[in-house]
């Protein structure tokens, strides 16, 4: 009889593994193009995570919220089971970093940053100290590793914004010398506006930032077994090509 009660168990237990329902925790502007809210195509991540579970035995629903109110949402409390994205270059002291505190193994891709300059005043980048003394656009509430301490010092002025699209529009206007972007959100908002792409020059900023990837993120009560799986199904997306298709698509390419 104790037999078949944890042969039950068993059974029960891996039945709960195959069928997890996750919330998919998503931030409703300044994420795009990881993740696009009420648009016909959805984002990055959110296209990458849809196709990985197809055929998967698991269900997500879909929450979005304001940055911080996004944060929040990640205690257990709150939403006990949850995915969305994060990096290991994202992780520290701040409450931030419960974003990528449980990251996938495999990777979903990487990015680069850029400074995005106007076409007719181009800056010679030779090192972090060209941009002493001038200002560069930043976007409200984001980070910027191996530059905070000089925005504290005051050797380099910031001005915030609260999109890409402003972002870009203030290095046409001339309020600052550059943009500090990730290339694929800059390329994004570029064919999204329909700016004239002739109009930026990308300068690699990847000696200041360097490069990283980004991974799906798990809340720590995710089951490993629902990780492994998903995890299979970005390698099997990477080693197709689809997940560059998808890419390709919001970079405009």
């Amino acid at each position: 009889m104790l037999r078949v009660i944890m042969v039950l168990l068993i059974f029960s237990y891996s039945l709960c593994v195959q069928s997890q329902s996750l919330t998919y925790l998503a931030i409703s502007t300044q994420a795009e193009p990881f993740q696009i809210i009420d648009q016909a195509h959805k984002g990055i991540v959110t296209d990458i995570l849809e196709q990985a579970i197809t055929d998967l035995d698991i269900s997500v629903t879909e929450q979005a919220y304001p940055f911080m109110r996004y944060i929040r949402m990640m205690q257990s409390d709150k939403t006990p089971l949850w995915i969305s994205y994060g990096s290991p270059a994202w992780q520290g002291d701040s409450e931030v970093n419960i974003q990528s505190r449980h990251l996938s193994k495999e990777n979903l891709f990487n990015v680069s940053h850029v400074l995005v300059v106007k076409a007719q005043r181009p800056i010679n980048l030779y090192s972090i100290e060209a941009l002493f003394g001038k200002t560069v656009i930043t976007l409200n509430g984001f980070n910027y590793p191996g530059l905070d301490e000089y925005f504290a010092s005051g050797e380099i002025t910031k001005v915030e914004v609260k999109s890409h699209e402003s972002a870009l529009k203030a290095v046409e206007n001339s309020r600052g010398v550059a943009f500090i972007a990730m290339k694929t959100r800059a390329l994004y908002t570029i064919n999204k506006a329909k700016l004239d792409r002739n109009d930026f020059t990308f300068l690699d900023f990847s000696s200041i930032i360097p490069p990283y990837p980004i991974h799906f993120s798990y809340s720590e009560l995710v089951a490993e077994e629902t990780k492994q799986q998903i995890d299979q199904a970005i390698s099997a997306l990477k080693y197709s090509g689809e997940i560059n298709k998808i890419i390709d698509f919001y970079q405009g390419n």
